[in-house]
């Protein structure tokens, strides 16, 4: 929300500087984003007057000008404008001069031959909206002339500074310069000066045709005023242009001038239709009742204001005449019934709808407007006739228009808020209170004091409240144009203690204050990302929303997306960490290994399934040198990959197994493994399939895991892995043997290793695998292996008299149960 201080000035006095005025404000809650010093877009720009003009002897389209800026000496400017004439006051950017707008900067320059100090400017050469072509002529303006030499600051309307706000959405009365100046008052304790507005309820009931009940609630409004007679072709007074111009608004014509001018002062949107338009449209008189609001229609297209057109659906709420539509309720009028310099007869529209369905409609067509950002703070519809009136009054005395009537929905029912505030209440929530010494806060004071009502009161009447005395408080009554957010009696205490100031109150700590303890499952997790990013990984945090081609089957479908692309929640975490690969490949990184502790999220018929998940990528190689390494070598092998997983991992203290899995279709079928953790799966980890490469735009070589993390945690810190039980380091030497062997590809080598161990009680300590070959020389089905087995008893040192029956128990077992063929 960008304020005026000069219109500011108009309706609250105070004497603040602007520095110390924003500070005030940010406190209070109106963060200031930024300042701007509208003067600035004018210096060094005067007040001249072109005493003769000759030709350029050099160009036919250029003119030589004479011009008196006040000094001795009259400066010489050439100009390409068609309107410059001898004997008129203009505009003169001298030399020194920076015009903002057009980052130009003026100097003494020299034009065909002919030097030019300084430059007639055009009301769009200093950033002013105009419609006018050519330079400022200051004679064809109603306002008087200042002298010759002053500054133009003054004329152009921009001795001004634009404060910019944050306005938090509990604040929608912030959205107008009237709010502010309330605000402005409150704080400063100043005198307002705000315009009378009439609060009679003068109006018709009328039935407007309201199909979509949603846009329209029971604390919605819908008015219309009827006004004849209007002179659009003229102008409108200068301050109300001045101050449009100021705040970035485009005049328009006086009827649009208006209203947009009673928004940005009142905060309430405001909408003309031509009644002429209208008329042809309908192919009659149009009378209130041919209004109505309904969703748009499939197919349906729109023509707004900006000329463009919309593809209109059911979730875009249109104003309509006798069904055809004239505007998206809200956000923007439509074409077909848009004011002009022709106009005499119009229907002014002040509404108040639902702040759900102009967000709707907004987001549809891809369009934020003045009015869709007020409307969708929610405003209150006890202004809403007033403003209208205000509105309709300055048209009447402006563009001499006659109001005829105006009409409200017969729903609607002005509805007066009253809170019971209670001392009892605004004590216990805020606290205590510093002592005050000499007005200001003794924070070292260990004296403190409950609020009393005497410093209430005032506070509660400078926001507008009407207060009834009671045994326990006040019966508070709200004003019209706080109905919105001051509902409850804990908002009230809140603007209390907002304006009295937060730190002015005792802190209230817990006592005593206790550290926190990380829990087993904290430690971890710590554990878990330090030992990841010691292996060379890099943590990522991506976003849970995601568009409809990133998820699987069951999602989870956002009620009020922003975005189509944010319309619902992830199933899987993989296709934005292959998307994250792509992005640093193609940026020029050798490799890129990452990791992501994140959730997922599926709908379980009417259920929602929320998942943890330890999920990550690789691809590449990283390595800081490439000293012994072929330089061609940029990618990393299955072996190579999975290590990186286990290394990892280690810091766990479980041990994981590896079983083949195929049924992942995105993933390669001979490369991709289930995990197991205390014999149940956790999830995979593969090279992703072809075809996901190709997709992705990544090498063959790109891996991934997704693993159950709320499982790893759970074996994690299970008692008999979390408590470490530490073992006299073995005194004897180990005996190792090794075990050649040809068996079915059926059996993979874990199995093999399990029955090993099983046979190889108790003896048996470690059974690894040291070889495997597949080739023409043993059958296509079978796989030859080799297995290294050790061998220790803790107490004595093995002889082959102790390790013979073992070992010859083992190859029993491989003969019987896989049916292998021995080698060694």
């Amino acid at each position: 929300m960008k304020v005026s201080v000069s219109w500011l000035k108009d309706l609250v006095e105070f004497n603040n500087d602007i520095d110390e005025l924003a500070e005030k404000l940010s406190m209070t809650g109106f963060e200031v984003e930024s300042l701007e010093d509208l003067s600035e877009q004018a210096k060094n720009v005067v007040i001249g007057f072109v005493e003769e003009i000759k030709p350029h002897p050099n160009a036919e389209k250029l003119k030589v000008c004479s011009v008196d800026v006040g000094l001795p000496k009259k400066l010489s400017i050439v100009c390409g404008a068609p309107n410059v004439k001898a004997g008129y006051h203009v505009l003169v950017a001298k030399v020194g001069a920076y015009l903002s707008s057009k980052s130009l900067k003026i100097k003494l320059s020299n034009l065909r031959g002919v030097e030019s100090a300084g430059m007639i400017c055009s009301l769009d050469e200093l950033g002013i909206e105009t419609n006018n072509k050519g330079i400022e002529i200051l004679e064809e303006n109603e306002a008087s002339i200042p002298p010759i030499g002053s500054n133009a600051v003054d004329y152009l309307g921009l001795n001004d500074t634009i404060i910019e706000l944050a306005i938090t959405a509990n604040r929608p009365d912030g959205m107008s310069m009237v709010g502010i100046a309330r605000e402005i008052a409150t704080i400063t304790n100043s005198k307002l000066k705000l315009p009378t507005l009439n609060f009679n309820d003068d109006f018709e009931k009328f039935h407007p045709n309201v199909i979509d009940r949603e846009t329209i609630g029971s604390d919605c409004i819908y008015s219309l005023t009827y006004i004849d007679n209007i002179d659009n072709t003229g102008t409108i007074d200068k301050s109300i242009v001045y101050k449009l111009s100021s705040l970035r608004q485009n005049c328009i014509n006086p009827v649009v001038d208006i209203t947009n001018y009673v928004m940005l002062e009142q905060g309430q949107p405001l909408h003309a239709f031509d009644a002429d338009l209208l008329d042809n449209i309908v192919g009659r008189k149009v009378i209130p009742n041919d209004f109505g609001i309904r969703n748009g229609k499939a197919g349906e297209s729109f023509v707004a204001l900006d000329k463009k057109e919309y593809k209109l659906n059911e979730n875009i709420k249109v104003i309509t005449c006798d069904d055809f539509p004239i505007a998206i309720a809200g956000v923007i009028g439509g074409n077909n019934s848009s004011v002009s310099s022709k106009t005499t007869r119009i229907w002014l529209e002040a509404a108040v709808f639902t702040p759900t369905s102009i967000r709707n409609s907004s987001r549809e067509i891809g369009l934020r407007t003045d009015a869709s950002s007020r409307y969708e703070k929610g405003i209150s519809a006890n202004m809403t006739i007033a403003v209208s009136k205000r509105a309709s009054e300055l048209i009447s005395l402006g563009l001499g228009g006659n109001i005829k009537s105006t009409y409200v929905n017969s729903e609607f029912i002005k509805k007066n808020i009253s809170v019971n505030l209670r001392m009892e209440k605004i004590n216990s929530v805020l606290g205590k209170l510093h002592n005050k010494d000499n007005n200001k806060v003794n924070k070292q004071s260990n004296k403190l004091r409950n609020l009393n009502k005497d410093e209430i009161e005032p506070l509660l009447i400078k926001l507008g409240c009407l207060l009834t005395s009671n045994s326990r408080g006040w019966d508070v009554q709200i004003p019209p144009y706080r109905s919105s957010d001051l509902i409850r009696e804990i908002d009230l205490i809140e603007e209390i203690a907002r304006l009295i100031g937060y730190d002015n109150f005792d802190s209230n700590m817990p006592k005593p204050l206790e550290p926190g303890v990380l829990t087993p499952t904290n430690l971890v997790e710590r554990r878990l990302r330090n030992s990841f990013i010691n292996n060379g990984f890099q943590e990522v945090v991506t976003s849970s929303l995601v568009g409809p081609d990133n998820t699987d089957g069951n999602p989870v479908i956002i009620k009020n997306p922003l975005l189509s692309e944010t319309s619902r929640l992830r199933t899987n975490v993989w296709d934005e960490h292959l998307k994250i690969l792509q992005r640093n490949v193609s940026f020029g990184a050798e490799g890129c290994w990452i990791f992501e502790i994140a959730k997922t999220y599926k709908k379980d018929n009417e259920n929602f399934v929320e998942t943890n998940l330890l999920a990550g990528s690789l691809t590449g190689n990283k390595r800081v040198s490439k000293w012994g390494k072929a330089s061609k070598q940029i990618s990393l092998d299955y072996f190579e990959a999975r290590g990186k997983l286990k290394q990892s991992l280690e810091v766990l203290g479980i041990e994981t197994f590896d079983k083949q899995l195929t049924d992942k279709d995105f993933m390669h079928p001979g490369r991709t493994s289930e995990l197991l953790v205390e014999g149940k799966s956790i999830g995979f980890f593969g090279q992703i399939h072809p075809s996901l490469s190709e997709k992705y735009d990544v090498i063959k070589e790109t891996y991934l895991f997704n693993l159950d993390f709320d499982s790893l945690i759970k074996a994690a810190t299970r008692k008999t892995n979390w408590i470490r039980i530490y073992k006299d380091y073995p005194t004897v030497p180990y005996m190792e043997r090794d075990i050649a062997l040809i068996h079915s590809k059926k059996y993979s080598s874990l199995e093999i290793i399990n029955l090993i161990k099983k046979s190889g009680r108790p003896l048996l300590e470690k059974v690894e695998l040291i070889d495997r070959y597949e080739g023409s020389s043993i059958p296509e089905d079978s796989v030859s292996q080799a297995f290294r087995i050790k061998y220790r008893d803790p107490k004595k040192t093995l002889v082959e008299e102790d390790i013979n029956p073992i070992h010859e128990k083992i190859r029993t077992a491989l003969k019987e149960k896989v049916n292998a063929e021995l080698r060694s």
